[in-house]
Formats: structure tokens, C-alpha cells, sequence
């Protein structure tokens, strides 16, 4: 790189001593990088610096092969840490140490490779440099590595400039090289980058080239015993990587930029949630690039400019990559090449210092941004608890004041910062989810002997996925609390039986690609706690598509009182298009019950479904035998809940959020009612109104109780529900004192119901208590049939139900990648009202089995068989969806089933379903 000459002014003032300017800027340097140096908790991965720092050699190498970071900082920490001690202060000085030189260091560079002003102004921005102010108070390696970028740029010049280089020279290059090859695998960029640079320099002489491809392999060669040892460990240093992570997306390409440059001004991830700091950097942009355009439009500077450009952009370019092989690589990783843009951001500022107005008004509102960037960052980093690190002191306080020596912490899979902030007397183990049998081990010996078990975790990841951990806690006691900090949580388990591995029973569910062939319930939970479950699964044929399983806990009546979803996922925590054919999987569940659940009998059932982009569920049909569809859903089996244990909080976060009333409604001596909720505000004839009650017994024993629930308009009363709560089955005197229950009522809009208003009301003997105002949508009856392009010979009987008329179909082509669309015409019958029943529609294959269908409440829900006065006609339209690609004639079958158990209404024929008259041939796409 040649030196930029500059005229110098014979009545130029004399100019500071430059050792005066460098010695004051080493120390604001020290000084910012020493404040509040300890103010931050040890991290996650501080503490994992620390623990490697204090193992054995042995341990430390044999845990570095096995994940992404090569060991030499380590080592060099663990020298450190035994002379100054492993405090968070001591550790993080080493940092400080290093990226204090790094100012010094790139003064030195500045001022000989291109002049004076551009060392300083150069060493100014590395010593207010947010991001390695940031990075000098962390127990890591990235405060180092600018520094070695650096000495290799020096040397690269230095060989490249000399006409014959000394073996020294090429010497220290190589061990150089072989440092930082050892100190961060990132360095690979720098060390390709410089390599680069030598072969275009020494291209034309042939000795040095013959030194340099001697470098190359002396390089090698000390850097192959530890590529051996990473070789055999590649299963885990890419597990480590997490390249193979099926559920981290794509880095969009505008949102990597617009982060990598905010953050080398910031050294903040979160900067672009920072207004300010966001805009400043923005500006900054626009500045740097038209003091680039100056500087590459004028010939006495483009080539220095371009250089420190290279310097820069070149080793980070293929950042870009290993941003879409590792989405989730923290920018840090390449904080070391920001070293160069500051370089080239103190040659701009010195150059366009010399220029005329034009040049001097640029280079001070450059300046300015980058002071106020700055500014913005340290203020933040220092002051703003927003982007202050996990609060690890804050949860190990509250621990320390809670657990004794007969309680269990059990932290996160390699997290150590909690040992390093947590003095209390209580054992801390990390079980590794991903190895079961260790981990059922660890529990079986731990947990189940503990008073409380206190389970610590991240609210921005989980290495427990599969939620092994919580459903073995959940299944030997119950959870009782969850405290928040910033960044963790902790869930508090009170173990109250041995912890044993689940002993699965048979089971047969077949769901096509999935089968269900293994399951386990828990029985006797209490009431306000949880129901866990464990399912064994064989994957029959790959899939492309994840699966998820939506449990449902339902009572006789089918409400659905608890519900959980989850993606399927095996032993190693990958989801099902990563399965293979034949592969069996048993998956973990938590299904959190909502205070307040009557201590009863329920149904468990699940459903297996998957989401496209746009958040549509599509769900597997349930399989019978012959390999035809019979639901979507299949009962796991019952379960009976014990009174509740009486939880105070909510540590499963499913407390309803119901309208408290202003005061709790007193309906009956000790009876109180304390919050309800009306799930609408306007409803259709035949439509279901439901009413959600919570009730608390203030004293016990209460007698039998039974508050009516009515829906009137002004003096006629329309709907009455008059039962013991929970449809009759837990009746008010069994309750117990204190004791809060959840009701759900469904009132049923009659089809004689008027327009207008109408009042939910409770009614207890004389006490009445107004819930809410619904508004009656009553439509109008039709009972002439509309014109129809397919008209039955004879309208045919549904049970006493209702008559089908006849139907529109869309006209052909079809194709099975569209919907066929159809509109059927029913009659409505006496027996209409007396159950919710769903219309299907089914297009069936010449051997008779489902290639596509429509299952739904008649008009898509707006017009309710309840709802169907006797005679009038009702316009049903459907969309029969195609369940799989098909080519040939078809047939349609539509009739009438009641959901709730699945039982089809019986034609006057006999038969279960109506084969319309009309065929019709499926085509090729």
C-alpha cells in the first residue's frame, strides 16, 4: 500500500507529540473498557469460557474437537484464570488487555501504511468502537481477533513491499496463521483473504512465491493433528453448528445487511429496535459511501481507498454463506474485519480533512454520525437494562432465598453461568435431553429424592425440545409455580411420587404415513395441575410435510377443557419429514389443565395435522382397516382428576382472561359467582350461544344448587339451561370451601327467535344476575325450493332430519388440483332441531373409496340444523377438496351425520348416504 503524499505548509503549526496523542487515547480506551466491567452477569457462553478454564488440558481439548471453536483462547484463558482468578472481572480483563493493544495496534498501522492523521483518527474510532467496547467485557476470544487480523494485514504488506524477505518474516507469518487458526475457526476468511493478497503481490517473483507456497504447508501441516481430531468428531461439531437444524429459517438477505452494518457501529444485536441508534447508522451510511465516491474519484486516493475497502469487504463477503448454513451465527463472528472500517472510515475522515469545503463539510458530518452512533451504543450497552445480558444474578437470588440443600436446580445442557452467580446449597445438574437414557438416569437419581424441584430455562431457546424434562417432572408431582427474569424463567416442581420411566400400551391408530402403536396416560392428576402422556409412533412412508399432534381433553357433553399442539419429533429432536420409512418415535406431552376444572372424568383424544405457509391446518384422516377415512381424531383413552390441590398462581399460563364482574354475584349463601363471558355478541337462530361461569364456594358444605341460565327477550324466554354444574355431574355439594369451578353452558337460539336484543340472565330461586346483551340475527325463512340444475325424482328422506331436493354442480372440467364445487337443497323435517348435525359431501373413486370431500355444518355454519324451521328450504354450498391426485370416473355420496358421535342419518333406502345420479371423469392436470 503506498503512502499518500501530502504537501506539507511551511507555516504549518507544529503538531502534539504524536506518543502524547496515542498514550491518551490508550487510556480513555482502558478506562471504557474497564467501566462497569463486572456490572453485566456471566453469560451462557461466558461460563462455558470459564469452565473450560478451569478443567483439566485433557477436558478442554476433548470438549473443544467436539463443537465450533478450536481451543487456544481457552487455553490461554485458563493460564489467565489460575494467576488472576476466575471472578467476572478478572476474566473479562484479559479482553480488555488485548483490545486495549488493538488501539495501539492500529495507530501503528494507520501511521505507517498511510499517514499520521489516519492512525489517530483511526486509533479515536477503535477506542470509542461500541463493538469492541462491547466485546472487551465478554469472556471470549472476539476481542482478540482483530488484533491478529490486523498483524496479518502488517505482514502482508510488510512481505509484499520488501524486495527480499527475510526467513523471519515468513516465520512469523506462519505462526501467526497457525494462532489464529487456533483461536477461532473464522480466521479462516482472514487467513484465505491475506493469502490472497500475497500470491497477486509475489505473482512475478518466483522465490518469494516458492516461500509462500512453503508457508502454505508448514501451515498445514501444524494445523492437521487438530483437523484429525475435529474429523472424528464431525457428528458433533455439526450437531454443535446446527447446520442440520430443521426449524431455523433463511437469513432474508436486507435484513443480514441492515444488521452486520448496525452492528459493527454497535456491537448490538438489538440496535435495530433502537430507533435512534438505527437512523444514526442509516445516515452514517449514506456519508460513508459519498466519502467513498470522493476518495475513489480522485486518483492520488482511490488506490489506498480500494485496499482498505478489500480489507473489509472481501474476508466478509462469504459471511453471507455461512449466514444460510447457520442462520442463527451470532455477527460477532465477524467482528474482527471491523478493524478495516475503521481504518477506512479514519483514512476518510483525514482526507477529506485536507479537501476544500466541500471535502471538510463531509468529513466533520461523518465525524459527528459516528460520535453519535457511538454515543447512542455505549449509552445503551451501559445504561439501557433492555440490552443488558440474561438476568442470572437475579434468578440465582431468588433461589438462593428459597432452596434448601433437599432441593434440585436443574440448568440447561452445557450452561454454566448459573454456578458462577448461585451460592446456595442446593445441587445443580444438566441432563442432556438429547440422551435419554442418561437423562431418565440423572432424574431417577436426583429428583425423585428432592423436596422441590427448580427448573431453569431460556426464553429464546430450548435445548429440551422434545420436553422430555417437564413431562418427567410433571408425571412424578406437579408444577406450583414459575418466576420471570429477563431472558430465563424458572418452573418450581413439588415431587410427590417416584420418578419412572412410562410403561406405553398397546395402541392402533392408523393415520396413513402415521401410526400410533404405543400409549401412556397419566391418571389421578389433581384438577388444577396437568395431564402427561407419552405416544409411540411409526413413520409407515417418508413424508415431505412436519406433523404436529393437537390434544384435546373433553368432557361427556364434548366441551374441551384442555388442549396442547406439537410438532412430532424423535430422539434426536427432528421432526417428521426427517424421519425414515419404519422408524419409531415416542414423543412427550404436558396438556396444562385451566383452574377451576371439575374433578371428573374426561376423554382424551388427539389428531395428527400439518400448517402450509399461509397457517391453513390441514389435517390426516383417521384410517380404518380398509383404509378408509372414519374421523380425524381417535380417543386415547379417559382420565380421572383428583380435587385440586389448590394453587394459588398460574404456572401454566391458561387462566382464562374472563370480565371479572365489579363485585362477585352472591346467588346463595357461600355461592359466588366471580367473572363470566358470552363467547359472542350476535347470534343466528339454531346458533349456540355459550356462557363461560366461574364460580367460587365461599363456605362448605353448600346444598345442591342449581342456577338456571335464561335467554329472553323482553318477556318471552327463549333458551333455559337448568342443571347441576358441569352438565349435572358435579353438583354444588361437593365442593369444597374456597374451592373455584369453571362452568360452561350452551344456550340454542330457537328458530322462532325474533330480530332484536335479547338478555342472558343467571337465576337462583330470587336472585337474578345479568350476564350480557346478545343481538338476534333472525334471517329469513324461505320455503319454495329455488330453481336447481339436478332435481331427485323424488326428494330423498333423511331420517326425520330432512329431504334432499336436489343439487348444482359446477360444470367439468375437473381435476383433482381443484376444488369441485357443489350446492345442495334441503328440506328441513321435524327432527332437525334436536341435534347439530354436519353435512358431508364425498366425490368416491370407481372402486368406491374417497378421492375428495367437504365435511361441514349446513351454509358453512350459518344456518345450523337447530336453527331450520320445518318445511323451509335451506341452499348448502360445499367445496369437495381433493385427498390425493386421482384420474377417472367418479361418483358423489352426500348425506347427514350427527358430530358429536359420529353416527350418519339413516336414508328412507337404508342406506347411509345419497349417491346423486350425476357421474362425472376426473382428468390428468
Amino acid at each position: 500500500m503506498t503512502k499518500p503524499q501530502n504537501p506539507k505548509s511551511p507555516t504549518s503549526n507544529p503538531k502534539p507529540p504524536a506518543s502524547n496523542l496515542v498514550i491518551s487515547l490508550l487510556l480513555l480506551a482502558f478506562a471504557l473498557r474497564c467501566y462497569r466491567l463486572d456490572a453485566q452477569p456471566i453469560w451462557w457462553d461466558e461460563a462455558i469460557s470459564i469452565h473450560l478454564a478451569t478443567s483439566t488440558v485433557a477436558s478442554l481439548l476433548a470438549d473443544r474437537a467436539a463443537h465450533i471453536h478450536p481451543p487456544l483462547y481457552f487455553l490461554l484463558l485458563k493460564g489467565w484464570v489460575a494467576l488472576s482468578g476466575p471472578s467476572a472481572f478478572s476474566a473479562r480483563f484479559l479482553s480488555v488487555w488485548f483490545n486495549t493493544l488493538l488501539v495501539a495496534a492500529i495507530y501503528s498501522f494507520g501511521r505507517r501504511y498511510l499517514d499520521r492523521r489516519t492512525g489517530l483518527l483511526a486509533g479515536l474510532l477503535a477506542t470509542l468502537s461500541p463493538l469492541y467496547v462491547v466485546y472487551s467485557q465478554e469472556v471470549r476470544v472476539y476481542a482478540l481477533l482483530p488484533l491478529v487480523y490486523l498483524a496479518l494485514l502488517a505482514l502482508v504488506n510488510r512481505l509484499s513491499r520488501a524486495p527480499h524477505n527475510s526467513q523471519f518474516d515468513w516465520l512469523l507469518l506462519i505462526g501467526l496463521e497457525v494462532v489464529g487458526l487456533h483461536l477461532h475457526y473464522i480466521l479462516i476468511l482472514a487467513v484465505v483473504y491475506v493469502n490472497l493478497l500475497l500470491l497477486l503481490r509475489l505473482w512475478r517473483r518466483k522465490h518469494e512465491l516458492a516461500r509462500w507456497l512453503a508457508s502454505i504447508a508448514v501451515v498445514a501441516l501444524f494445523c492437521l493433528p487438530w483437523a484429525i481430531a475435529v474429523v472424528f468428531n464431525w457428528d458433533a461439531v455439526l450437531a454443535d453448528v446446527g447446520v442440520s437444524d430443521p426449524f431455523v429459517e433463511p437469513v432474508p438477505l436486507d435484513y443480514f445487511v441492515r444488521l452486520l452494518w448496525t452492528f459493527q457501529w454497535s456491537g448490538l444485536t438489538a440496535a435495530p429496535s433502537l430507533p435512534p441508534l438505527h437512523s444514526a447508522s442509516l445516515i452514517l451510511a449514506g456519508l460513508l459511501l459519498a466519502a467513498l465516491v470522493f476518495l475513489v474519484a480522485d486518483a492520488r486516493t482511490r488506490a489506498s481507498t480500494l485496499r482498505l475497502l478489500a480489507h473489509w469487504g472481501v474476508p466478509l463477503a462469504p459471511a453471507l454463506l455461512l449466514w444460510q448454513a447457520k442462520p442463527l451465527s451470532h455477527p460477532r463472528y465477524v467482528a474482527l474485519f471491523a478493524v478495516a472500517l475503521l481504518l477506512l472510515t479514519g483514512y476518510a475522515l483525514a482526507q477529506l480533512g485536507r479537501r476544500r469545503a466541500a471535502g471538510r463539510v463531509l468529513a466533520a458530518l461523518t465525524g459527528l454520525t459516528v460520535l453519535v452512533t457511538s454515543s447512542i451504543a455505549l449509552h445503551a450497552w451501559y445504561c439501557d437494562p433492555h440490552f443488558a445480558k440474561d438476568d442470572v444474578r437475579g434468578l440465582a437470588a431468588r433461589l438462593e432465598a428459597e432452596t434448601t440443600a433437599d432441593d434440585l436446580i436443574i440448568a440447561p445442557w452445557q450452561d454454566w453461568s448459573l454456578d458462577y452467580a448461585y451460592h446456595g446449597p442446593a445441587p445443580i445438574i444438566r441432563p442432556d435431553p438429547a440422551d435419554e437414557p442418561a437423562t431418565w438416569s440423572a432424574l431417577l437419581t436426583h429428583a425423585g429424592a428432592a423436596r422441590r424441584v427448580f427448573l431453569v430455562n431460556y426464553h429464546r431457546g430450548n435445548r429440551d425440545r422434545r420436553g422430555l424434562i417437564p413431562f418427567t417432572l410433571e408425571s412424578a408431582g406437579s408444577l406450583s409455580e414459575r418466576w420471570d427474569f429477563k431472558g430465563l424463567y424458572v418452573r418450581v416442581y413439588e415431587p410427590d411420587r417416584p420418578v419412572v420411566p412410562p410403561a406405553l400400551a398397546p395402541a392402533d391408530a392408523d393415520f396413513g404415513p402415521l401410526r400410533l402403536t404405543g400409549a401412556w396416560v397419566e391418571q389421578n392428576p389433581p384438577a388444577d395441575t396437568a395431564v402427561t402422556l407419552a405416544l409411540r409412533w411409526r413413520l409407515e412412508e417418508p413424508v415431505g410435510d412436519r406433523y404436529r399432534v393437537g390434544l384435546r381433553l373433553r368432557d361427556l357433553d364434548g366441551w374441551e377443557l384442555a388442549a396442547a399442539d406439537a410438532y412430532l419429533l424423535d430422539d434426536r429432536a427432528l421432526p417428521t419429514d426427517r424421519w425414515t420409512a419404519g422408524e419409531e418415535a415416542t414423543t412427550y406431552h404436558v396438556l396444562p389443565l385451566v383452574p377451576g376444572t371439575p374433578p371428573l372424568t374426561y376423554t382424551l383424544s388427539l389428531g395428527i395435522y400439518t400448517t402450509d405457509d399461509e397457517g391453513t391446518v390441514h389435517p390426516l384422516d383417521l384410517l380404518d382397516t380398509a383404509g378408509n377415512p372414519r374421523g380425524q381424531s381417535y380417543e386415547v383413552g379417559t382420565v380421572i382428576l383428583a380435587p385440586a390441590r389448590g394453587v394459588r398462581s398460574d404456572p401454566y399460563r391458561v387462566v382464562p382472561d374472563l370480565p371479572p364482574l365489579p363485585e362477585p354475584a352472591v346467588l346463595a349463601n357461600g355461592l359466588l359467582l366471580e367473572a363470566t363471558a358470552l363467547d359472542r355478541q350476535t347470534v343466528a337462530p339454531g346458533q349456540p350461544l355459550f356462557i363461560t361461569l366461574r364460580w367460587r364456594a365461599a363456605a362448605a358444605p353448600l346444598p345442591d344448587l342449581r342456577p338456571a341460565l335464561i335467554l329472553s327477550q323482553a318477556s318471552n324466554i327463549l333458551a333455559t339451561a337448568e342443571d347441576a354444574p358441569a352438565g349435572g355431574r358435579y353438583p354444588t355439594d361437593r365442593w369444597r370451601a374456597g374451592e373455584v369451578v369453571l362452568e360452561h353452558r350452551r344456550l340454542t337460539v330457537p328458530p322462532t327467535a325474533a330480530d332484536g336484543p335479547a338478555t342472558v340472565a343467571l337465576v337462583l330461586g330470587e336472585r337474578c344476575v345479568v350476564l350480557g346483551n346478545v343481538e338476534i340475527a333472525a334471517g329469513e325463512h324461505v320455503f319454495t325450493p329455488p330453481p336447481m340444475a339436478y332435481e331427485m325424482e323424488v326428494p330423498v328422506r333423511l331420517g326425520d332430519v330432512a329431504e334432499l331436493l336436489g343439487y348444482d354442480l359446477a360444470p367439468g372440467p375437473y381435476t383433482s388440483d381443484r376444488s369441485i364445487p357443489i350446492t345442495l337443497y334441503w328440506r328441513a323435517l321435524e327432527g332437525a332441531t334436536s341435534a347439530d348435525y354436519t353435512v358431508f359431501t364425498h366425490l368416491l373413486a370407481a372402486d368406491g373409496h374417497l378421492v375428495a370431500q367437504h365435511d361441514g355444518p349446513p351454509a358453512g355454519g350459518t344456518r345450523p340444523t337447530p336453527g331450520w324451521l320445518p318445511g323451509e328450504i335451506i341452499t348448502d354450498h360445499h367445496e369437495m377438496t381433493f385427498r390425493e391426485p386421482y384420474v377417472g370416473p367418479a361418483t358423489i355420496g352426500v348425506g347427514l351425520y350427527d358430530s358429536a358421535p359420529l353416527e350418519r342419518v339413516v336414508a328412507a333406502t337404508g342406506d347411509t348416504s345419497v349417491i346423486l345420479p350425476s357421474s362425472l371423469n376426473v382428468e390428468g392436470q
